[in-house]
């Protein structure tokens, strides 16, 4: 699979909520709020993390604190240059039944590189993919991911990625070059 991101960092965690409602007013339907951590393991090419996932109750979107229900994880492999600007990420998910095994194994093979943690608020818009991100020790970002589906021209799905940006101000914010375990790496802090 394919995706054209960009992942922008947000200056101030309560620009969060200001790009929720541009997203809703763009048409964007919430798809609710999700705990992840991602496990990231070293590997000779590319990104490998185990991604566990929570979804909070519906009833409780946007509570701190709120019950978790309905987890599951994920192994997803994907490469992606580090550049500062929109880019092609590509990618393969395979659901895991039992991650804790799974974590365990890959850290005795290839050991664990580090781990990101994570509150994000899901918007679906068109084939786009935003979220509304509060990472452990590093702030708050937006990030778009839209879909690269082969039965629509790529070039109708990158003005759909770019009109979003626009429609959010996304344009107005610094872009980041890498991923989230590459800015804790550095000690990019809040």
């Amino acid at each position: 699979m394919r995706n054209l991101e960009l992942k922008v960092r947000c200056p101030d965690g309560a620009l969060l909520g200001d790009i929720a409602q541009l997203a809703a007013a763009a048409g964007a339907t919430p798809q609710g709020v999700l705990w992840q951590r991602d496990t990231y393991f070293h590997a000779p090419r590319g990104r490998l993390k185990l991604r566990e996932e929570r979804v909070e109750d519906a009833s409780l979107n946007g509570v701190e604190g709120a019950q978790m229900a309905d987890s599951h994880a994920a192994l997803i492999g994907y490469t992606r240059p580090n550049l500062a600007r929109s880019r092609e990420s590509v990618y393969l998910i395979s659901p895991i039944a039992a991650p804790a095994t799974l974590v365990a194994a890959l850290k005795a093979t290839l050991g664990v590189r580090l781990v990101v943690e994570k509150r994000r608020t899901l918007y679906l818009l068109g084939a786009t993919r935003i979220h509304l991100d509060r990472v452990v020790g590093l702030g708050a970002f937006v990030e778009l991911e839209t879909v690269l589906y082969e039965q629509v021209s790529a070039d109708a799905l990158s003005a759909e990625h770019h009109r979003i940006i626009q429609a959010l101000g996304l344009d107005r914010l610094p872009v980041i070059a890498g991923s989230y375990s590459d800015l804790l790496e550095a000690g990019t802090a809040e």
